[in-house]
């Protein structure tokens, strides 16, 4: 009896395709985790904007607020800055802060991407006696 050729070529088409399955897995999970990341940001943001255009808070506790949010939501961590800026649109005075952070861009170690995201708020106006 003679061997065939194709002896064992399944064992190594199953290696090959697992690879290939785990590479694809892997790399789907991390675009879902900078997705996560990147939506708590800009929650936290939009969040913190909303609290500094109030009227009896300052800008400091709006940027203080957008960190606690990211802290809590994914960490600290990948925030390189925060910043706030007062505009003016339509007759409408706009807070928005601004969030600086590095995104990771293989697994939650090596951050690569920097991105920046803004959340805006109407600022609220104190009523006149």
């Amino acid at each position: 009896m003679t061997a065939s050729p194709e002896r064992g070529s399944a064992t190594v088409e199953s290696l090959l395709v697992s690879v290939l399955l785990v590479a694809v897995t892997l790399t789907v999970l991390q675009i879902a985790f900078v997705a996560h990341i990147r939506s708590v940001t800009i929650d936290s943001a939009i969040a913190g904007a909303t609290h500094a255009a109030l009227a009896d808070t300052t800008d400091a506790d709006g940027v203080a607020r957008a960190r606690d949010l990211i802290a809590l939501g994914v960490s600290d961590g990948f925030v390189r800055d925060v910043g706030v800026e007062r505009t003016r649109s339509e007759g409408l005075d706009i807070v928005a802060i601004s969030v600086s952070l590095d995104l990771p861009a293989v697994g939650p170690w090596i951050p690569i991407l920097a991105t920046r995201v803004t959340g805006r708020a109407v600022e609220e106006v104190q009523p006149t006696e």
